[in-house]
């Protein structure tokens, strides 16, 4: 099996080594997240929380990449929902973060 992308997230403890689909991958505190593809407007990695559809995180990741400049952060709403959208610091490299403010427990990543 050829490897479609290797994505690190080090604030989470999370490193991914997925296959094309977005296979699943399991996470540092029994969290999981996988890997959904590429944001064509930022070209960062998207990856999906366990709790949230790799095509609902691809539409967060649009909704946030047409608001976001360089900021801190923004809310967009996305896939039904309004996502409070902020940059974490990772290790080395910072990362942005949508998590839904009505169930904190769907997140979406997004990182270099």
């Amino acid at each position: 099996m050829s490897l479609k992308a290797r994505v690190a997230v080090g604030a989470v403890g999370i490193g991914l080594l997925c296959v094309p689909g977005g296979g699943p991958a399991v996470a540092a505190g029994g969290a999981s997240v996988r890997y959904c593809g590429v944001d064509p407007a930022s070209g960062l990695g998207v990856l999906a929380g366990n709790r949230v559809a790799c095509g609902v995180a691809m539409r967060v990741a649009a909704a946030y990449t047409k608001v976001w400049h360089g900021s801190a952060g923004a809310d967009v709403h996305a896939a039904g929902s309004r996502w409070k959208c902020r940059e974490r610091q990772g290790d080395p490299n910072p990362y942005q973060a949508c998590v839904d403010v009505r169930d904190r427990g769907r997140v979406v990543m997004l990182s270099s």
